[in-house]
């Protein structure tokens, strides 16, 4: 997937556009385990090898055990970073962001369904993944996508166009989301200082 971001487009049906998840599904773990194979990607620049483990991430025993650490540990960070970036957002759209990222809990979410959510969001990226990049199993389930067209493999076509759609369908489920959000109390606003120093 050439964006990463993308993966969380298989999870949206996962998430009321209030943010909250359906039935007892955790939004914040769904999407964090939608991005968690690629972590060791991104990794790669300060942890030596972390690019090889990606192979352990695509898998579905990663999917089962290590995406699922990889997902909590994202959840942290977002849950460290969440007040401080929205309060950079301009006052006339920040309290209704607020309330799509922080959502509406619904239910008991008792740990098992962090596990579900996380291993959900996971599974998502790695069957995704498989049809779309050299070596994986989808492609040998279905073999027309190495055949070429155009000088590239169809996956190839299929990974392009699919992260792009994806994109498209995260922008519009958001933009309808923000629009339709009450306005709630979001966190203060960061002083000019502060936003300048973030651009930094």
């Amino acid at each position: 997937m050439p964006f990463t971001i993308s993966h969380a487009a298989a999870v949206l049906p996962c998430v009321r556009r209030d943010g909250s998840g359906r039935g007892r599904l955790v939004p914040s773990l769904l999407v964090a385990g939608s991005f968690a194979p690629d972590v060791p990607y991104f990794a790669a620049g300060a942890v030596p090898g972390a690019m090889e483990f990606g192979d352990v991430t695509h898998s579905f025993a990663g999917v089962l055990t290590v995406d699922l650490a990889v997902a909590l540990a994202l959840v942290g960070l977002w849950l460290l970073v969440r007040e401080p970036l929205l309060a950079l957002l301009p006052r006339r759209v920040r309290g209704r962001v607020w309330a799509v990222v922080t959502g509406r809990a619904r239910g008991d979410r008792r740990p098992l369904w962090w596990y579900v959510s996380a291993v959900l969001g996971a599974t998502t990226h790695v069957v995704w993944d498989a049809f779309t990049h050299p070596g994986r199993w989808g492609l040998r389930l279905v073999p027309v996508l190495t055949e070429q067209f155009g000088g590239s493999p169809l996956y190839w076509y299929a990974q392009y166009g699919s992260s792009a759609l994806a994109l498209v369908v995260l922008g519009v489920f958001l933009w309808r989301a923000v629009r339709d959000a009450p306005t709630a109390t979001g966190p203060v606003a960061a002083s000019t200082a502060a936003r300048w120093l973030a651009l930094a």
